[in-house]
C-alpha cells in the first residue's frame, strides 16, 4: 500500500475535523422529531450545512485519491487500502455526530453524509440514493430515517449498477452512513440540527447593560 502524503493529510484534517467547533453564538440545535415548519430557510440559511457537504467530498476524493495497493498483493494487504479508507470515513461521521454543544443530543450530519457518499463512488449510484433516502424521509416525516435508508440504497443500487466486485467499497460507505442513525440509537441521543437563530432571539438572550 502506498500513500501521498499530499493528498493524505489534507483529507485527514477535511473529514476528522468536528463542525460543530465553529458554530457561533448565533446558531440553535433543533431535534430532527420535532416540527420543521418555519426552521428550513434558517437551516438552509446557515453555511456550515454547505462547507459540510463541500469539505465531507473534497475530502473524499483526497483520501480515495491518495491510497492505492500494491498491484498483485494476497490476503490482508489486498484490503488494506479500503480497510483504511473506510475506518478514515467512519471515524470521520462518528466526529461529527458525537462533538455537538447540545448537552444530551448528537448532531445529524445530513450534509456531511451526502457529500461523503457523492465522492465516493460513481455520481449515478450515489445520487439516486440520496434521493430515494431524502424523498422517504421527507414524505413519511421521519428525517431520522435518512440515514439507514441512503444507507440501504447505497449499497441495494451500487450492486444493482456494478455488480458484486464493488460490494465492498459500497458497504463501507454504507456503514459510515448509518452510524449517526446507529450511535443515537444505542446512546439513547437526540439527533439535532444546528440553524440560525432570529435576530431578536439573539437580542433577548444578552445580558442587559449596565
Amino acid at each position: 500500500m502506498t500513500i501521498d502524503w499530499l493528498m493524505f493529510l489534507p483529507a485527514l484534517f477535511l473529514l476528522l475535523t468536528p463542525g460543530d467547533l465553529f458554530n457561533g453564538g448565533k446558531v440553535r440545535y433543533r431535534d430532527v422529531t420535532r416540527d420543521w415548519h418555519d426552521y428550513w430557510l434558517r437551516a438552509l440559511a446557515h453555511g456550515l450545512h454547505t462547507i459540510d457537504l463541500g469539505r465531507a467530498a473534497l475530502g473524499t476524493w483526497l483520501l480515495l485519491s491518495s491510497i492505492e495497493g500494491i498491484p498483485d498483493s494476497h490476503g490482508l494487504m489486498k484490503y488494506a487500502p479500503l480497510l483504511l479508507q473506510g475506518s478514515i470515513r467512519l471515524v470521520a461521521v462518528l466526529t461529527q455526530t458525537v462533538v455537538c454543544r447540545e448537552r444530551d443530543a448528537a448532531n445529524a450530519p445530513f450534509a456531511f453524509v451526502i457529500g461523503l457518499l457523492l465522492a465516493g463512488t460513481s455520481p449515478e449510484v450515489n445520487v439516486l440514493a440520496v434521493v430515494l433516502a431524502a424523498t422517504l424521509a421527507l414524505g413519511s416525516r421521519t428525517p431520522v430515517a435518512f440515514f439507514p435508508v441512503v444507507a440501504l440504497a447505497h449499497l441495494g443500487i451500487g450492486f444493482w449498477f456494478e455488480g458484486k466486485r464493488a460490494v465492498l467499497g459500497l458497504a463501507v460507505g454504507s456503514v459510515a452512513a448509518v452510524m449517526p442513525f446507529l450511535w443515537a440509537m444505542m446512546f439513547h441521543r437526540d439527533l439535532v440540527v444546528a440553524y440560525r437563530a432570529k435576530r431578536q432571539t439573539v437580542e433577548n438572550q444578552l445580558p442587559p447593560p449596565r
